[in-house]
């Protein structure tokens, strides 16, 4: 099945006359109709009864029209996307974000390339930094933003965007200690460093007794906000937010790391955000 097969079955449709579909499509007349015909073949039974001035859609034909006409656009929305890929006029990004590391990272970095390029397509996605480091790999991410302290980043290559530390959020707190003695642990296990945290505490002797478990930071912060657990987050995930913290006394660090991989070439896009990234004032994040 030819795609232009599938145009001369949708002009006969609209018109319901052969010699004008012909016309529209600016073919002879019984070139259409072989490619009608062959096309008929290929379905497996008529798509038109034929009348001298008019013709009709048959029942396969009306069951036809819905699904060919939705190949036709697909394939004209590909090639029209190829021609625009082909002069630049579209830039995909794909992105790769730690759950723990908030979208603000990029933000200010994002708007600057999307006025540079209007076409920008930009793709992000969430998941942990090692799954990040497994889609990077694989080449399903241009770039990760993520905490690289642990395994799987032997071929990337990462540059420090900022070094930061873990901050505590809990109601009327005074310390860590005091929090987890009135509190359950609300429990972040995507983190990238809950064993750093866990190690902290021992070497401290808390005990931290109840816990409680989340899928996102956003969910730690409304339970922490509403009185129902403790929370230690990095200090980016409440920038700007208003929420009252507490530092956590010789507590575990991170750094966030702009991380691609060794050798591999970039897109405009991607080389683009690249110096973007590496020139850009992250002291707004480094503590």
């Amino acid at each position: 099945m030819e795609l232009y097969q599938i145009r001369y079955f949708l002009s006969v449709c609209e018109t319901l006359n052969f010699t004008h579909a012909a016309e529209a499509c600016n073919v002879t007349q019984p070139a259409l109709t072989r490619a009608i015909k062959k096309l008929e073949e290929e379905l497996g039974g008529e798509l038109f009864r034929r009348e001298r001035s008019r013709s009709h859609l048959t029942d396969l034909g009306k069951a036809m029209m819905p699904l060919l006409q939705q190949s036709h656009d697909a394939a004209l929305a590909a090639k029209a996307e190829a021609e625009n890929y082909g002069k630049g006029e579209t830039a995909p990004l794909c992105l790769g974000i730690s759950h723990t590391v908030p979208a603000a990272v990029i933000e200010a970095v994002v708007t600057e390339l999307s006025s540079a390029m209007p076409g920008l397509d930009l793709n992000l996605v969430r998941d942990t930094s090692a799954a990040l480091a497994e889609k990077l790999e694989a080449g399903d991410l241009d770039f990760a933003i993520a905490v690289t302290s642990g395994d799987g980043w032997e071929r990337e290559s990462a540059w420090i965007l900022f070094d930061e530390p873990f901050v505590l959020i809990a109601r009327d707190a005074k310390s860590l200690a005091s929090a987890l003695d009135n509190l359950p642990l609300v429990r972040r296990p995507y983190c990238e460093n809950t064993d750093d945290f866990t190690a902290y505490l021992e070497g401290k002797g808390i005990d931290c007794g109840r816990r409680h478990m989340v899928a996102s930071d956003a969910d730690a912060l409304s339970m922490a906000q509403a009185g129902l657990g403790a929370v230690v987050v990095p200090l980016s995930t409440v920038r700007s937010r208003g929420i009252e913290v507490l530092p956590i006394e010789e507590g575990p660090r991170r750094q966030v790391s702009l991380v691609s991989v060794v050798g591999r070439r970039h897109s405009s896009a991607a080389a683009a955000f690249l110096r973007l990234m590496r020139s850009a004032d992250w002291s707004a994040f480094q503590h």
